[in-house]
Formats: structure tokens, C-alpha cells, sequence
């Protein structure tokens, strides 16, 4: 099989199940894999976000302020109707949606995609000897990596939602979440469900819970994360 069928193909490759003998990844150990895995992140983000503006995304920002000059007589956007209305309607609005689309899509392609390789694991992972499971202990499909990623990217989104719904109606952020009770009482059932994983011997979150994926320390014995060519014996255990 080539080398590209592996890239698209390798979910249909069935993988043995883990032995049951390895330990549970710990929860300072998945996060030292964490902290790799969002620097690698952030740069494949910041190259691909140089040529969109390079080539694309650049020429389109100025032409809007060009535009928006032309029927407004300045180039600074208001919160007004009109402003508004000429912002949803211009390409420029199209393209950022674009954009942001496309660099959340990397982290999760990143993610679902090694996570579900014949790795079982992101370079981060990979550096600290841990690879996810399903709750069978077996490898996860790539919607389930996706799946997974999202859910944990939840507490983020919560973050943002919470600044630029501040930032709109003019209030500090510590106003906003102690006169907001249900506001507040969701960010820390948010806060708590992503730290069960220090009360069980599994060592998952909700996220993982609801993802039905666990952490085991191992090494997967493939050279590359599309290939099963085997680097080492069978037998071994890493």
C-alpha cells in the first residue's frame, strides 16, 4: 500500500488490543504532552496564518478600508447599524470567518489525526511515551479524535465568550461574573469537570469520559505516524 493510502486509509487498520499490564498516564505527564502540543500547534497556526495574510488575507483587509472610506468618509467601524450592515455584507467578513475556520481546523486535524494514527498519539504524547485508547483499549477513529479535541477545547471557549460579552456591554471582567450568577456557577462546573481527573484512578476528565478515551504510558512500536512499518519487535514493551 502507498505511502498516501496509509495517510486517508490507516482507521482501517486494525491494531491489537492493549495489554492491560501498562500504567495510567499521569495527569503531570499529560500535561508536560499538553504544553508540546500547543507550542506545535501555535507555530503550524502562526505559518499558516503568515501566507493567508501574505497572499491573501492582507490585500483583502486593505480593499475593505478602501471601500469602507469610500461610502463612509473613515476608516475606523463603529458599533452603528450602517457599519455594521457594510462590515456582514463585505468579502472582508467572509474572509475572517474563513481564517478563523481554518487555523481551529489545524489544531483539530493535528489532534484527530495523530491521535488516531498508528502512533496513538501527538508528538507531545509521542515525547512522553502515552497514547490514547478507547475505552476498549483500542485505537480511536478520527471522528473520535476530533470529537475529543473539541470538547476539550469547551473551557476556551467559554473564556472568550465571557471577555467579548464583557468587553460589549462595557463591564470588568469581575463585575461580569459576580453580578451574572448563572454565568459564574457555569464556569465553575466547567473548571470542576475538567479537573476530575485528579479524584480517579483513570486519570480522565469529563472531556475523556464523554469522548470514552483513556491514557496509557506506551509507545506505539511504528516509525512513522502513517506507517506500519514495526521499529521494534513485537514483543518489546515501551
Amino acid at each position: 500500500m502507498s505511502t498516501n493510502n496509509f495517510l486517508f486509509n490507516f482507521n482501517q487498520i486494525k491494531t491489537p488490543q492493549l495489554d492491560s499490564d501498562y500504567p495510567i498516564a499521569s495527569v503531570f505527564k499529560r500535561g508536560i504532552a499538553g504544553i508540546i502540543d500547543i507550542h506545535i500547534t501555535i507555530i503550524l497556526m502562526a505559518i499558516y496564518l503568515e501566507i493567508s495574510f501574505r497572499n491573501y488575507y492582507f490585500q483583502k483587509y486593505n480593499n475593505f478600508f478602501e471601500d469602507f472610506y469610500q461610502k463612509f468618509g473613515t476608516k475606523i467601524p463603529k458599533n452603528t447599524p450602517e457599519h455594521l450592515d457594510f462590515i456582514f455584507k463585505h468579502d472582508i467578513f467572509y474572509w475572517t470567518i474563513f481564517i478563523i475556520i481554518t487555523t481551529v481546523s489545524i489544531g483539530a486535524i493535528y489532534h484527530a489525526y495523530l491521535n488516531s494514527s498508528s502512533w496513538q498519539a501527538t508528538i507531545g504524547k509521542r515525547i512522553m511515551k502515552i497514547i490514547i485508547t478507547n475505552n476498549q483499549q483500542n485505537k480511536i477513529s478520527f471522528i473520535a479524535g476530533l470529537w475529543h479535541y473539541f470538547l476539550t477545547l469547551i473551557p476556551y471557549f467559554f473564556i472568550v465568550f465571557v471577555i467579548l460579552y464583557s468587553r460589549k456591554n462595557n463591564l470588568q471582567l469581575y463585575d461580569y461574573l459576580t453580578n451574572n450568577h448563572k454565568i459564574l456557577l457555569i464556569g465553575i462546573i466547567i473548571i470542576l469537570a475538567y479537573q476530575t481527573n485528579i479524584f480517579n484512578k483513570k486519570k480522565i476528565n469529563l472531556c475523556d469520559y464523554i469522548a470514552n478515551v483513556e491514557f496509557y504510558m506506551h509507545k506505539t512500536p511504528y516509525i512513522l505516524p502513517w506507517n506500519f512499518k514495526l521499529k521494534y519487535k513485537k514483543n518489546d514493551k515501551h
